[in-house]
């Protein structure tokens, strides 16, 4: 055994939410408390990540759903 850690995935199967639908953002994977860096969609700086670890505002990403 070589005692490797599976990472943890990116998001789980299932749980992007249909169009329409709010995102669940109560994970703190989703909160960066050491850098804001800039949104992806408004340039303006957010300590906020996506499933996949882009800066993204709530607001921003929920508007492209």
């Amino acid at each position: 055994m070589t005692g490797r850690r599976s990472k943890k995935p990116l998001f789980e199967p299932g749980l992007i939410p249909p169009p329409g639908a709010l995102l669940d953002w109560r994970d703190s994977q989703h909160f960066d408390r050491w850098q804001d860096r800039p949104c992806a969609l408004c340039d303006k700086l957010t300590p906020m990540r996506s499933h996949y670890g882009e800066p993204v505002h709530k607001a921003c990403a929920s508007l492209i759903i």
